[in-house]
């Protein structure tokens, strides 16, 4: 799995994440055949552990997709300087 971002669940919900790092299996764990993955969900900072058969791989117009509603539903606001 060479993906970059996924959507893993997470508190029961499916969340937007960062892949930070993949451990293999070993040789004698083949057969079961998950890699671990550390991801970070992206709109908490939470970093957790997921097996890679938990997580779905977003291609990048999901990617976009997300980002677009997640700026929608949350814009920037510009410090006022108070």
């Amino acid at each position: 799995m060479d993906a970059e971002y996924v959507l893993c669940n997470w508190k029961g919900h499916l969340w937007p994440a960062r892949v930070l790092s993949r451990s293999g299996v070993s040789p004698r764990n083949k057969r079961k055949g998950a890699l671990s993955l550390e991801v970070e969900i992206l709109s908490v900072d939470e970093k957790i552990k997921v097996k890679s058969t938990d997580v779905k791989i977003l291609n990048e117009s999901q990617i976009e997709s997300i980002t677009s509603l997640l700026t929608a539903h949350n814009p920037l606001t510009l410090a006022t300087g108070e």
